[in-house]
């Protein structure tokens, strides 16, 4: 099988990389920043399995091209943007990294697939680990249809089960992309129809722990301000503590108790700024010992919390 990098050689040799070379990936999806981004039109549209078989049934979409790349681990891409005019699929190959798409930030491994929009702004942030690999597939609806399919336009997650056979169609698609022939290019209408298929058969196949993981997170934005355990949580979706963990750490790439930490950490450093005690601040995301906050929070930004005030 041809490398990585053969593909990546032959694409920039063929035409330029559509998917510019601008990103930056934010580290995790958090509620406060959330709020902001939803009134700039970055909110993650809230599109359900059938909704999204729905739209790719009846649109008529066209393959048109793609690509694969890879990043070394702990790098970052900015300052790019998607293709104009043209949607795409985001297919991660190996390890994973933090996608961001007009500032939302997507979590990507083996179990994610994004839909892009035309000329939207990228960031990319590779986690600690393996390379991160993937694959750029574009398509698109003719002009005269657009109206009807506003979904084209739109950037959205779908959760997958891991499996080979979308990385193996992946590159069934690749190898007919790149050979210039009339039989690999009708070749690829179909792989590409095909590739669509499996991947939302995949989908439902996980959608009832999807709904759940959803659900997961919006309960701890929700509840971050009480101090609340992970059994807590998974007490509340009627799940056994451990397998919540596991699969909480599956959707997300974080265990619940990091995620709910990142989100406490990045909501005191707003409330440090507006001037209230330490003590407060404790209070107000979740700590009931102002001191073990302390820790927490040195812990994660490598200063005291007095001494980040300080520094602002």
């Amino acid at each position: 099988m041809e490398s990585l990098q053969d593909y990546t050689n032959i694409n920039i040799v063929k035409r330029e990389n559509p998917l510019s070379k601008e990103g930056g990936f934010f580290y995790l999806l958090l509620y406060t920043y959330l709020k902001e981004c939803k009134q700039e039109g970055a909110f993650q549209m809230n599109l359900n399995i059938n909704q999204i078989t729905e739209y790719y049934a009846r649109a008529p979409v066209m393959f048109v091209d793609m690509f694969m790349n890879s990043m070394p681990k702990g790098s970052k891409d900015s300052g790019r943007f998607t293709a104009p005019n043209l949607a795409g699929l985001i297919i991660p190959l190996k390890g994973s990294a933090t996608f961001s798409l007009n500032g939302m930030p997507y979590f990507m491994s083996a179990n994610t697939i994004v839909h892009a929009g035309p000329s939207m702004n990228i960031d990319i942030e590779v986690q600690s680990g393996d390379e991160w690999q993937y694959a750029v597939i574009h398509y698109q609806i003719a002009e005269n249809h657009l109206g009807k399919y506003p979904y084209f336009n739109k950037h959205f997650s779908i959760s997958v089960d891991t499996n080979g056979l979308l990385t193996e169609l992946t590159h069934q698609l690749m190898k007919n992309y790149i050979t210039p022939t009339n039989m690999a290019k009708l070749s690829c209408k179909g792989l590409f129809l095909q590739l669509v298929e499996t991947i939302l058969v995949s989908s439902s196949k996980k959608i009832d722990n999807v709904d759940q993981m959803d659900l997961a997170v919006r309960l701890i934005h929700e509840q971050y301000s009480r101090p609340i355990t992970i059994q807590d949580l998974a007490m509340q979706l009627g799940i056994e503590r451990r397998r919540f963990a596991y699969l909480f750490e599956r959707y997300t790439g974080l265990t619940p108790i990091h995620y709910l930490t990142e989100i406490r950490i990045r909501r005191a450093k707003e409330l440090l700024r507006s001037g209230i005690t330490v003590a407060e601040v404790a209070e107000k995301v979740g700590y009931l010992d102002n001191f073990y906050f302390s820790r927490v929070f040195k812990k994660h930004t490598g200063l005291s919390p007095t001494m980040y005030k300080k520094l602002l």
